[in-house]
């Protein structure tokens, strides 16, 4: 994709207010097609009008693609990722567009344009974009937050080098990092350090540190991974070296703590649905039985019900909350309103 496409696909995000809105697949009506209207062109070549006709009727089903691509992506994943979307995505776009009209075509000097309106899958090209994402974005794209306090020689410190060191480790996993009082998931524990020696280290110091942490799902209170590690320190004085051995130890947990979340996030990723309007215990009971049926839900467990408002805790397949409020809305036995989501929380009403 060159430069000027993926700027192009950028500003899509702006130009896909002019999009005609979502309808019911016509071949599916449990999914939605995105309509918009684009506009293609190509050069006329040797007199070939009706190459050109067809080079720019493909040109405008990619830009119809591209508009809606801009709604599912950020700016900055347009411009990091555009060569894979341009190979994996906009260059098949017929294989996304379920149908599309000519609403007009004309010849404009030595270019052939054509406008289209052309309906989108949204399932299908949701599915695809997943597909580019980062493993943190797959599960969630939780955001973590840190909250470690820090110890030297048995008193407090009001240091934060674990914490710096844990979040560029998870940052560099593809986490996005956050307050710990917003954040998905927070990453709780302590880090201290001790005097170890000066004997035989050449007017250097060494210090040893040991840290405990665990991942905790804010909400549901979950534990999701426990890391312990220690590690030495080594400098010219005892703060250096405290310092040193603080970070050599969050520096050997952070590994070992990110694999344990994402493995924790893809064999049960849990989302907490706060339910309200439930206006009965039946209706509770017949509407955790219509969750239960949902194919991506594993299970489901009802944490408290009082003043018409329901706590549940549901396990999923694959995905987080937004993939559970699509599914939930999707549902016409007992349907639901979503008032807001998180990564692993979501607030709905019943209907």
């Amino acid at each position: 994709m060159t430069k000027t496409l993926a700027l192009a696909l950028a500003a899509a995000l702006f130009a896909a207010s002019g999009c005609a809105g979502s309808h019911k697949s016509a071949l599916n009506p449990a999914y939605e097609t995105e309509e918009v209207e684009a506009e293609g062109m190509a050069p006329v070549v040797d007199g070939n009008v009706e190459g050109a006709r067809k080079t720019a009727l493909g040109d405008a089903m990619k830009n119809a693609l591209g508009l809606v691509v801009g709604v599912y992506v950020s700016q900055d994943a347009l411009v990091s990722k555009s060569i894979l979307i341009e190979e994996n995505i906009t260059s098949q776009s017929e294989g996304y567009i379920e149908k599309y009209e000519t609403l007009k075509e004309w010849r404009d000097g030595d270019f052939y344009k054509t406008r289209i309106r052309a309906h989108v899958r949204k399932e299908d090209l949701a599915a695809k974009l997943r597909t580019l994402e980062t493993e943190p974005q797959k599960l969630g794209n939780p955001v973590i937050g840190f909250d470690i306090k820090e110890a030297a020689d048995s008193k407090p410190q009001q240091t934060n080098y674990a914490e710096l060191e844990l979040k560029n480790r998870f940052s560099e996993a593809g986490f996005i990092t956050g307050e710990k009082d917003k954040a998905d998931i927070v990453i709780k524990g302590e880090a201290q350090t001790s005097f170890n020696t000066r004997e035989g280290l050449g007017g250097f110091v060494s210090y040893r540190a040991g840290i405990s942490i665990s991942a905790v799902k804010q909400g549901s209170l979950e534990t999701l991974a426990s890391v312990q590690e220690s590690a030495g320190g080594i400098d010219l004085n005892d703060t250096a070296a405290a310092r040193a051995s603080i970070i050599n130890a969050a520096k050997k947990a952070a590994d070992p703590l990110k694999e344990k979340v994402l493995t924790s996030l893809r064999e049960k990723s849990i989302v907490r649905l706060n339910l309200s309007n439930v206006a009965t215990m039946n209706d509770l009971s017949d509407f955790t039985k219509v969750l239960r049926n949902i194919p991506a839900v594993r299970a489901s467990w009802v944490r408290g019900y009082e003043g018409g408002v329901a706590v549940i805790d549901v396990g999923m397949h694959r995905g987080g909350a937004a993939d559970l409020s699509q599914l939930l809305m999707k549902n016409s036995k007992r349907p639901v309103k979503i008032n807001r989501t998180s990564s692993y929380d979501l607030d709905a009403v019943l209907q």
